[in-house]
């Protein structure tokens, strides 16, 4: 069988959040194909979480739910910004804390059949005060809740956004201790 090749891209739409561009491929038989990708910059999302074993969140309004939604503190990386850095400057913004401990626990693609966005995955520990301005088109609300309620709200439904699924489901081996109670 041959490989997939790319025969041009032909950018379709640039907005400020994404570019949606026309992909042209040959395929392993030969055959040409087009497909649309939406060219979106790679991002992180933190597992921010207290001595006390409590979760942070933010709920903020998104246009493709039309609704309020709680999901975990992330963002997208600035022009050759590394994701520890966006991740640390993220944390202080969204939910006004800094972390003596920020370490990458995973990585995925989220919608690689139609999107090239990156998502890295940091765990936030020793929580401290720091908060830096927000961005100006970010109304958030922070909310915080006990490792076991987190895992209540995940099983309820609660909790839809997918970014903060996978990284909720990329913690569990480190905060094992706080969930030897839930029987995990």
């Amino acid at each position: 069988m041959g490989e997939y090749k790319i025969l041009g891209r032909d950018k379709m739409l640039e907005s400020h959040a994404f570019d949606i561009e026309k992909i042209h491929y040959e395929l392993p038989n030969g055959r040409k194909r087009s497909y649309d990708l939406v060219d979106h910059s790679d991002a992180v999302t933190l597992v921010p979480i207290s001595e006390s074993g409590e979760v942070y969140f933010v709920r903020q309004y998104r246009v493709g739910a039309e609704s309020m939604i709680l999901e975990l503190p992330a963002g997208v990386l600035d022009p050759g910004e590394p994701p520890i850095d966006t991740a640390k400057r993220e944390l202080r913004e969204e939910i006004g804390m800094a972390a003596d401990d920020v370490v990458e626990i995973g990585k995925f693609y989220t919608s690689p059949g139609y999107s090239n966005e990156f998502m890295t995955i940091f765990l936030a520990r020793g929580l401290y005060p720091a908060p830096l301005k927000a961005d100006d088109d970010e109304f958030l609300a922070v909310e915080h809740y006990p490792l076991e309620q987190v895992f209540e709200m995940v099983r309820s439904g609660e909790i839809q956004d997918s970014k903060s699924l996978a990284g909720l489901l990329l913690a569990l081996p480190y905060l094992k201790e706080g969930l030897s109670s839930l029987g995990y």
